[in-house]
């Protein structure tokens, strides 16, 4: 009786193992579904599927927008001015904002007064729209810094 007792115990044990293992490969499999197939359900009865709801699309997308504008480019007809007279050794070169204007510019010779009559802002106390060959330059007085620039107002 003594080996029925543990054959019976070995087969209850080994019976207990595989109901062990059934139910964690029924729970693996569970959880593989649920990981693959996300769909909840609240308590307003709204289904939320496992789709991102925020993604862009590019729906009425305009890529030209603003491409390759200059807006410092004068869009106007250009000013007929007397012909520019450049101070020894200087010549013309595009210059932006943030250049700072040699001295030989920041005299009363290359001021331009005539800034109201194209459209422009007065310049604050100690700026002055100076002429720059073809271009007109918004320059602090102190500094020489350019503040603001508007390319191609002149001809000649």
């Amino acid at each position: 009786m003594a080996k029925t007792a543990s054959q019976m115990t070995c087969a209850f044990a080994a019976a207990a193992l595989a109901m062990i293992a059934a139910d964690a490969s029924a729970q693996r499999q569970r959880q593989a579904t649920t990981r693959t197939n996300t769909t909840n359900v609240n308590r307003n009865a709204n289904v939320n599927r496992s789709t991102n709801v925020n993604r862009n699309v590019n729906v009425n997308r305009n890529v030209n927008v603003n491409r390759d504008v200059d807006v410092h480019v004068w869009g106007r007809p250009r000013v007929h001015a007397a012909r520019y007279a450049w101070p020894h050794g200087y010549a013309y070169g595009r210059r932006a904002v943030g250049w700072i204007m040699p001295r030989p510019f920041l005299t009363s010779a290359y001021y331009y007064s005539g800034y109201a009559s194209l459209g422009l802002a007065a310049p604050h106390a100690g700026y002055h729209w100076v002429r720059y060959g073809p271009d007109l330059l918004l320059v602090q007085a102190a500094t020489g810094r350019v503040t603001d620039v508007r390319y191609g107002v002149f001809e000649g």
